[in-house]
């Protein structure tokens, strides 16, 4: 598809940027900014949050007639996603993720694991098993090779790769309701790939079951509740994977969410060869395509499933189109 700039017809297109980490920060009241806004004729009121969520700017949009009322459920919403990153952050030692990396078995997760657990299997079926958190530790040798030597063109020893692979496979994997067990001895997990998603999601139902109908959620992810005010659905731009300044494609969100992954999004070379999109299989970083965008019911699904898809190739992706008609998938070469 020829990259080609699609102009919005009535506001500006956000463009959807997707971000693969997540990083604890405390949001306050001293990070945030509450904006009540005039909307239109339709006499709602335009109320926002924004700040630093999952390691980059999140924004909470929502119209209302209550501005007073969505400003305290938009802090509550804020103490949310606090909580989650204090249980899926890599960043915050204390959080439990952390916990099972450091120690090998977390004893009674929380409904939330359970329910990201049972997101991770879902996501592996749909992807023939490409989509795996267990590649910390392949990450985290990437990270450290090219920390070590910036200016290298070639990646790390087959010997060290041989290690990390061993420390690698989602099968070693074992979990009950009652405690997350890594099999193998030095194992990490990364859910990098799919927390996202989920808190989108939380955050997403939290502001659903407060009576709130149009509602547009971006924590890295993007999730739609009800459609714009305006009576249709919310626009979202799609960057160009070889001209990120430009927009390939604007998709509309109604009740669905949007999750982008590309490789040209977090590189850990120069050259751009060696990124964060690794094959839990080969140890490589490697992927089909350089962008999967998937719009899906809930961000989890999308998010996750933008991540496991970029490893398929295009005979893949169709039997995942034939058998999930519920998901459309973007794919840029």
């Amino acid at each position: 598809m020829a990259a080609q700039v699609t102009p919005a017809l009535d506001h500006p297109i956000r463009l959807m940027q997707r971000r693969r980490f997540i990083r604890i920060l405390a949001t306050s009241a001293a990070g945030m900014s509450l904006q009540q806004l005039a909307a239109s004729t339709t006499g709602l009121q335009k109320v926002q949050w924004q700040g630093f969520a999952l390691g980059t700017t999140g924004q909470l949009t929502l119209f209302t007639e209550d501005r007073r009322k969505a400003e305290t459920c938009l802090q509550a919403c804020s103490a949310e996603i606090r909580r989650l990153e204090s249980i899926f952050s890599l960043y915050d030692h204390h959080s439990e993720l952390c916990q099972l990396n450091r120690d090998g078995y977390l004893k009674n997760p929380t409904k939330d694991w359970r329910r990201l657990l049972a997101a991770i299997e879902a996501a592996r079926k749909t992807t023939e098993g490409a989509f795996d958190p267990s590649i910390q530790r392949l990450w985290k040798l990437y990270q450290e090779h090219f920390s070590l030597y910036p200016d290298s063109d070639t990646g790390p020893s087959q010997e060290a790769l041989d290690l990390a692979l061993q420390q690698t496979g989602w099968d070693k994997v074992r979990h009950t309701p009652e405690l997350i067990r890594l099999e193998h001895a030095g194992m990490q997990l990364s859910l990098n790939g799919i927390a996202q998603g989920y808190i989108t999601d939380r955050v997403s139902e939290q502001l659903k079951e407060a009576g709130y109908t149009n509602v547009l959620v971006e924590l890295g992810e993007a999730r739609a509740i009800g459609s714009h005010p305006k009576g249709r659905p919310w626009r979202m731009g799609i960057k160009d994977a070889k001209r990120p300044d430009r927009i390939i494609q604007v998709t509309e969100l109604n009740n669905r969410a949007l999750a982008t992954s590309g490789s040209y999004e977090s590189r850990f070379s120069k050259n751009g060869q060696f990124h964060h999109l690794i094959h839990p299989r080969t140890g490589l970083p490697s992927a089909q395509w350089s962008s999967v965008s998937v719009l899906a019911p809930t961000a989890t699904e999308a998010d996750a499933l933008s991540t496991g898809l970029s490893f398929l190739d295009a005979a893949a992706i169709e039997r995942v189109r034939t058998g999930h008609p519920e998901l459309d998938i973007i794919c840029q070469a």
